[in-house]
């Protein structure tokens, strides 16, 4: 008899159990975590994604600015929430650039984490100031070659996209040049603007006005081949560094863990908001290609950009403390 009450008990507590996990996901909020300060490029695209996906899926998608750290506080938080698809993060290259440049993380890159999708791309513009004398990536190399580690280059600070773009170049072109980091793109543009800095790689929305004003003018794009928006500015690899290629991005992670049909939904969903005109309206200026990848792609674009920029990064000794 004892028996068979356990079994009677655990049949009905399977039947609960089986009901509470047959509930629809998603059945109550998610929080979409921006490893930025409010504000930036990263945070609006966060927003506008966030709008539309809570139409989608039927739930409110709150976002969460975790600035500081390189994205390390961010992506940490992300790395400790529970795996149930209630908790994302809009990545950015600096997830794959940070395993590189510090020798310990609170989270492992490629074993912590579920990719969800890749949901855009767009190439990185290299920009001089008008009437510096360096209106073109040929003259630019030339004065580098000729006087070594004196053409020096602006970033957004020690190990961002920007600083790694210009190692990149320097390598490939076998140059010299001299790094000066700043606090964040705005005053690296401000002093490149008044002609403390010879250069400067930056994403479009932020030197868009400046170029229009006739301030700075792009010399060439970061892709592999010329970007529709920008048809008469070669690329990199035309201007004289051959084998040059970078494409910085945004992609949606969650914890590890996540069951396969909540990614299989998430994916889903993204790939329809990514899609919707008015969110392609609302994110023109970013010159992007948006789509959403399924999650095999996005991982394997996390191991290649793990391995590339690890190469860069130690052949320029870059170092952060």
């Amino acid at each position: 008899m004892k028996t068979l009450i356990q079994a009677a008990a655990g049949l009905v507590l399977s039947l609960a159990v089986g009901g509470a996990f047959a509930q629809p996901y998603p059945d109550r909020p998610l929080r979409l975590i921006v490893p930025f300060s409010p504000g930036g490029t990263t945070d609006a695209v966060a927003r506008v994604m966030a709008q539309y996906l809570a139409q989608e899926v039927g739930q409110p998608v709150a976002v969460e600015n975790k600035g500081g750290g390189s994205t390390i506080i961010g992506t940490e938080a992300l790395a400790r929430a529970a795996p149930d698809g209630y908790t994302l993060m809009l990545a950015t290259p600096d997830f794959t650039v940070n395993p590189s440049l510090r020798a310990k993380l609170p989270y492992d890159t490629l074993k912590d984490f579920t990719p969800i999708a890749l949901i855009g791309t767009y190439p990185m513009l290299l920009v001089t100031r008008v009437g510096g004398g360096l209106d073109s990536t040929q003259k630019l190399l030339e004065r580098a070659r000729a006087h070594p580690k004196q053409l020096n280059f602006a970033s957004a600070g020690t190990g961002s996209m920007p600083h790694l773009c210009a190692e990149l170049m320097a390598s490939l072109a076998r140059v010299d040049l001299m790094h000066v980091p700043f606090k964040g793109n705005g005053p690296a543009l401000t002093d490149l603007v008044a002609g403390r800095v010879s250069m400067l790689f930056s994403g479009a929305p932020a030197v868009d006005g400046l170029v229009q004003s006739g301030k700075l003018q792009v010399l060439a794009v970061t892709s592999k081949s010329r970007h529709p928006a920008l048809p008469n500015v070669p690329t990199l690899a035309e201007s004289g560094v051959p084998g040059y290629e970078v494409i910085a991005w945004f992609g949606v992670l969650a914890p590890a863990g996540v069951p396969p049909a909540v990614v299989e939904r998430l994916n889903g969903a993204i790939g329809t908001v990514m899609a919707m005109p008015e969110v392609r309206d609302k994110l023109s200026s970013l010159g992007a290609d948006l789509r959403a990848s399924t999650p095999a792609e996005f991982d394997r674009q996390i191991r290649s950009e793990i391995d590339k920029w690890g190469k860069v990064v130690k052949a320029a000794g870059i170092e952060v403390n």
